[in-house]
């Protein structure tokens, strides 16, 4: 590598060195600073792209995930007396209206020993025994109790140990403590309590200071009567009263409940998508107004016109209306008369209004992505004129001092040359 050239300028005051390179290299300055205000200027204007993009995408995203048909499909219930029951409905719920009684709601049951200690820390015997809970009135699962001795509270621990469907623990009655076993969940079992026929029983070698087993509140099923029917269930849940009608029970009592089609989800879900597009529009109007970057550029003026001919199958209906700033938005009351009247026209609208921005959108993204793209290929062939330019001053200043300290040397010579004649010229002038 060979040597960088060593020079000092403007060490006699002879030559202003800068000044003078300066004004030679100015205009490839110029030039370079021209390269570089037009790289920055490409750099802002991807900046716009990129956001631009990013709402396109997200406008994209709302659209596709549209689920036109689903919105035509909810149902809503209206129940006379909330405070009876509350109820939700699905699509594949017929629209009809009941009249339904609550007459009896679930309950788990719960049963205490007959017998008990006169302390906590009574001493009770080992001993084993069967826990069996019945899920139905035929089906029952069956636990084995080992219980190895000690007070009422290590028996009750031992009992929760051993199974997961009822809850034991200690019921104190004023004179005694006794054991007391609940259901954990009402909706584990169908089976209600019917005189000594019980869902919790004991089989076995059950610790005898207790003695057995009476009941202390029944387990029972919720009850709901639809003319001569009755519907149970085990918990305050009913599902399936009609195909996808689920009721919950809150007390008992008499109400009306009515089951319509609900198209709520159409305004909201339009909503969202309409703020989505709108985003677009006021990215590409802030771009393109007076004095912006992209002012003119009829690639970005022309995304409105076709978001306006894309909104045409709602425009037509009154759904869709455009304020002076050229965003959309819904006309609630319009649409809600088009809902009860023509359900059927609002879709196929919709459907169109879909498809239209779908394809729209899929095109801008890919058209914006070329825009971007070769915006970046612009920005590296600028990048290596600016490389190639900066490389090539800093040789030519290089040259130039170099030049410059030899002629700034050579000037300091002859002053020196100068000096000395006017020196030696002195003597003679006086001589004479």
């Amino acid at each position: 590598m060979a040597d960088t050239p060593l020079y000092l300028n403007n060490v006699t005051g002879l030559l202003d060195v800068d000044s003078m390179v300066q004004g030679i290299l100015q205009p490839k300055l110029k030039t370079l600073n021209k390269l570089q205000q037009d790289k920055a200027t490409l750099q802002i204007k991807n900046t716009a792209i990129a956001n631009l993009l990013g709402a396109i995408k997200s406008a994209q995203s709302s659209i596709d995930s549209l689920n036109v048909e689903n919105l035509f499909k909810n149902k809503s219930v209206v129940v006379g007396d909330s405070s009876i029951l509350s109820a939700s409905a699905t699509k594949d719920t017929p629209n009809v209206s009941l009249n339904l009684t609550v007459s009896q709601l679930s309950q788990p049951e719960t049963r205490i020993s007959t017998q008990g200690v006169e302390s906590l820390s009574s001493s009770i015997k080992a001993t084993t025994f069967n826990l069996k809970y019945y899920t139905s009135n035929t089906d029952y699962q069956t636990f084995t109790i080992n219980f190895g001795g000690g007070n009422l509270q290590n028996l009750v621990d031992t009992i929760n140990q051993s199974q997961d469907k009822v809850t034991a623990s200690v019921f104190y009655d004023g004179t005694s403590y006794k054991l007391m076993l609940a259901e954990k969940n009402a909706e584990a079992s169908t089976k209600e309590t019917q005189d000594q026929d019980t869902v919790i029983q004991i089989e076995g070698n059950f610790p005898a200071v207790l003695g057995g087993l009476t009941t202390l509140q029944e387990a029972k099923n919720t009850k709901i009567q639809i003319g001569t029917n009755t519907i149970e269930s085990p918990g305050a849940t009913v599902n399936n009263l009609l195909p996808g009608l689920t009721v919950n029970v809150k007390k008992t009592g008499s109400t009306s409940i009515t089951i319509k089609d609900d198209y709520s989800q159409v305004s909201s879900e339009l909503s969202k998508v309409l703020d989505n597009l709108n985003s677009v529009l006021s990215l590409i109007k802030s771009n393109t107004d007076k004095g912006q970057l992209f002012q003119g550029n009829a690639m970005l003026t022309q995304v409105k016109t076709q978001f306006l001919n894309n909104f045409k199958p709602l425009i037509k209906l009154g759904i869709i209306n455009v304020n002076d700033e050229g965003n959309f938005s819904i006309n609630t009351s319009t649409l809600n008369s088009l809902l009860e009247k023509n359900p059927d026209q609002v879709k196929q609208a919709i459907y169109e209004f879909k498809n239209n921005f779908s394809k729209t959108l899929t095109n801008l993204n890919s058209a914006f992505n070329i825009f971007q793209n070769r915006q970046n290929l612009q920005i590296e062939l600028i990048d290596k004129k600016i490389s190639s330019l900066q490389e090539a001053i800093a040789k030519e200043e290089s040259r130039l001092r170099l030049a410059f300290s030899k002629i700034e040397a050579l000037l300091y010579r002859n002053d020196q040359l100068k000096a000395k004649l006017q020196s030696f010229a002195t003597p003679l002038s006086e001589s004479k």
